[in-house]
């Protein structure tokens, strides 16, 4: 088995997503980076399904890379005709909340200032639950492994995922979101990852309610056997302001006149200690 790049440090200095001028656009005005459903990205392998439980409905991912040359690959895939935008932010860009339980939560506390991406109202949706995974950098974030074979990615799949007792144990859950086959190694992928559950409404009285905790790893249960999802495709997380300070647009190497005066303006408006730059490429490919 071989994989791709195995020498990397696990967590680069800067991050880039190619996308839209429109994206960038949302994302500077709610201040916020989006996590989709795995089964809604790209490749239509990230999928695993595992004793019949289709973990993509409940992984959500935001994709980036750690590769700081630009990609025509990239540029062609993820922007219209190479007119779209490269962004560029630190490695971690999301804001630390301080996790403090609401006074109504009865029997439950936190040991010491713990802080976290999501608050305690955010982890807890009224038909979802993000379990704090991302509390461990390694699991909230890491670059993907691009595998020779298929079979290879469908073996460590099977091997993160364990059953005993009729109880399911997860011992790898980063395996089964940063795995890809090497058709995919262009990318150069990293990833951050949620792991977002079917939930039953939160009592007023929090978590440790005695009946939402006896309760719930039933409802979880049935909801794996019956494909029953978190009932959201996407959940969005708020970006650090100091993050924002540091952004740097590249314009797509086709990007026309206009197209560059509306992202200077966007950055000006909302990130206006960042810096807009022209592509590397630019000149250098011919419009088709």
């Amino acid at each position: 088995m071989q994989s791709a790049r195995p020498h990397q440090s696990p967590h680069p200095d800067r991050i880039f997503h190619n996308t839209s001028i429109d994206t960038l656009a949302l994302i500077l005005k709610s201040r916020r980076i989006r996590f989709s459903r795995l089964d809604r990205v790209d490749d239509s392998r990230e999928a695993p399904t595992i004793q019949g439980i289709h973990f993509s409905k409940y992984f959500f991912v935001s994709c980036w890379t750690g590769e700081k040359r630009e990609s025509i690959p990239q540029w062609q895939l993820y922007t219209e005709k190479m007119t779209g935008v490269r962004i560029e932010l630190p490695s971690y860009p999301f804001r630390e909340k301080h996790l403090t339980p609401p006074p109504s939560w009865l029997n439950t506390r936190t040991q010491g200032l713990m802080t976290s991406p999501l608050d305690f109202g955010e982890m807890f949706g009224p038909s979802h639950m993000v379990l704090p995974m991302f509390l461990n950098r390694d699991y909230f974030a890491g670059r993907v492994e691009y595998l020779a074979d298929v079979a290879d990615v469908d073996e460590r799949y099977k091997s993160a995922v364990s059953f005993s007792s009729n109880n399911l144990a997860i011992s790898r859950p980063f395996d089964l979101v940063r795995l890809k086959t090497i058709d995919w190694a262009f990318q150069d992928e990293y990833r951050f990852a949620l792991f977002v559950l079917p939930s039953l409404p939160l009592p007023p009285d929090g978590p440790a309610n005695a009946g939402f905790c006896n309760a719930l790893p039933q409802h979880i249960a049935n909801s794996f056997q019956t494909g029953r999802d978190p009932g959201i495709t996407y959940l969005d997380v708020d970006l650090t302001e100091s993050a924002l300070y540091e952004l740097v647009v590249t314009t797509g190497p086709l990007c026309l006149p206009g197209a560059k005066l509306c992202v200077d303006s966007l950055v000006k408006q909302y990130a206006p200690l960042g810096r807009v730059q022209g592509s590397s490429l630019e000149g250098r490919i011919r419009p088709r």
